[in-house]
């Protein structure tokens, strides 16, 4: 008993005539890669800019003998994070509406 599966023959029993491919040519319409952004990605690179951005400016305006620095640190950070999502959420809609441009 052989395992071998049997050879394809050389043309498949479903190909199409040549009248059917120039029918669907004939009704084929060209298209068009839309080229639309990863919205995911943008709210990434806002959280994470603004993270940073927060950090740095929470530790730069803050003064150093500040009893509560961390507190002031951390909602400055908070604050920052929210601008930078929606700011990059705006660029990801403005890369959007270019995209469905012709």
């Amino acid at each position: 008993m052989t395992t071998t599966p049997p050879s394809p023959s050389s043309e498949p029993d479903d190909a199409m005539s040549p009248e059917e491919m120039n029918e669907i040519a004939a009704q084929a319409v060209p298209g068009r890669v839309r080229r639309a952004p990863k919205y995911k990605s943008f709210f990434w690179v806002g959280a994470l800019v603004g993270i940073i951005a927060g950090i740095w400016f929470g530790l730069w305006l803050s003064p150093d003998g500040m009893v509560n620095r961390w507190i002031y640190v951390t909602v400055t950070v908070l604050g920052t994070t929210l601008v930078t999502v929606l700011l990059a959420g705006a660029i990801a809609v403005w890369a959007d509406r270019r995209s469905t441009r012709h």
